[in-house]
């Protein structure tokens, strides 16, 4: 199984678990507040051939992994911020918490004016 059936699979695994959760702040506290560290990388939502919108690049989840943990090491991105868009699919919110994962950095969702930190519990 290649790693794009591999991601394809946690992520319908997960679904049907039950197991991702998306946790909501406690208080709506504005995006500026939280802690999402100086550098974040903001990326929208997938394009219709399924790819993610980053500095106005697109990336296949692969590439997007790639080019996340490249730019922490490089840049010092300090967490991956999916941008509200009304086409985000649980699937998109899925593949952010796991490219954010692969390079050890916290997911969040931008929702408004506030960010919703994103995690997959087992």
């Amino acid at each position: 199984m290649g790693t794009i059936g591999k991601t394809l699979f946690l992520s319908i695994f997960a679904l049907i678990c039950g197991c991702a959760s998306v946790s909501e702040p406690k208080q709506p506290v504005p995006a500026q507040e939280q802690t999402v560290g100086i550098l974040p990388a903001e990326i929208s939502t997938t394009t219709p051939r399924g790819e993610f919108t980053w500095r106005g690049r697109n990336y296949s989840f692969e590439h997007m992994r790639d080019a996340i943990r490249a730019a922490k090491r490089s840049e010092g991105i300090t967490s991956v911020v999916l941008l509200e868009d009304q086409k985000s699919t649980v699937k998109d919110i899925l593949d952010l918490t796991l490219i954010a994962g692969a390079a050890g950095l916290p997911a969040f969702y931008r929702q408004g004016d506030k960010l919703v930190p994103i995690k997959i519990e087992r």
